[in-house]
């Protein structure tokens, strides 16, 4: 049977609560399908607090350059990134509008 799809079954069968150590754990012990197990698997949303702001963000492939993942409150990377890529000054903008609607949507 083909390796990826024997990952697939296994982790159909196991607990969803654990997808993230498991798919982790697949990746570890058969190195050659990570890419395509990663690609396939949904795994859940990590949250994160940002240092400067203190509020929470999400972390997802949209903010991560690296193993860093840059808050969209404060444009800084955690952990911290010299040549991270930040949004151009013009789409930094529309974010923080972004943000201030999608805050005032939620007090309503």
């Amino acid at each position: 049977m083909d390796p990826f799809d024997s990952a697939l079954d296994l982790l159909r069968r196991l607990d969803p609560k654990h997808t993230s150590d498991n798919v982790d754990r697949i990746c570890t012990l058969v190195p050659e399908i990570t890419e395509d197990l990663l690609s396939s698997v949904d795994q859940p949303l990590e949250t994160r607090r940002c240092k400067k702001s203190g509020r929470d963000y999400l972390l997802c492939d949209y903010n991560r350059d690296g193993d860093s993942y840059r808050s969209p409150w404060s444009n800084e990377f955690d952990p911290p990134l010299s040549d991270g890529t930040v949004p151009s000054e013009k789409v930094r903008k529309m974010e923080e509008k972004a943000n201030e609607a999608f805050d005032i949507y939620r007090e309503l």
